[in-house]
């Protein structure tokens, strides 16, 4: 027998043991985890458009998980759009028009380009979106910013991808926003 051969039968070998290790450490972690009760993390109210995978991370600059008003619901489709709902605290307080020039000047001054724009409804709430393509190397980004104004909160959405892709996604990421649970489940 060659050497050769030898080596792939020792690295068969390993590869195995290393399998059955890693399936037996997996199993006893959910047995465990079973046995005392653990439960996975909640996700926040709301969820992400059709066919994104939905999870809940901490949104920027956020130091205390614990309070509801730190967690960010975010999702991501198999082709890298992505979705985040977050909560900002409305300061300088001010209405829904304020938001709505300053969010399109804001935009308009970092150089994207205002592809639509208007009122979107959302759990019986009136807000408004802004849709904006910008050019990232060789392709084209979409970028969607809707806004919400709730007192002493905004809600924010976003989504942006590739612009193909984005363009797939965009009746799914439409209906997330309607749909609106974490607008009303979230307004404090």
């Amino acid at each position: 027998m060659s050497a050769t051969m030898q080596d792939r039968r020792i690295t068969r070998r390993v590869n195995r043991r290393i399998t059955h290790c890693v399936r037996a450490l997996a199993g006893a972690a959910v047995a465990a985890m079973l046995l005392s009760g653990c439960t996975p993390p909640k996700l926040p109210r709301g969820e992400g458009p059709g066919g994104f995978g939905t999870y809940e991370a901490l949104q920027d600059g956020a130091k205390d998980s614990a309070k509801d008003s730190a967690r960010a619901l975010q999702a991501v489709s198999a082709d890298r759009v992505v979705y985040q709902v977050k909560r900002l605290e409305n300061k300088p307080f001010a209405d829904q028009a304020f938001w709505q020039v300053a969010l399109k000047e804001r935009l308009a001054k970092a150089g994207y380009v205002v592809t639509g724009e208007g009122p979107i409804e959302s759990g019986g709430k009136t807000g408004y979106y802004v849709e904006t393509t910008a050019p990232r190397g060789p392709t084209d980004y979409m970028y969607l910013v809707a806004l919400f104004v709730q007192d002493k909160q905004l809600v924010v959405v976003e989504s942006a991808g590739e612009l193909a892709a984005y363009k797939a996604r965009r009746d799914a990421v439409f209906a997330a926003i309607k749909a609106g649970s974490f607008v009303e489940a979230q307004a404090r």
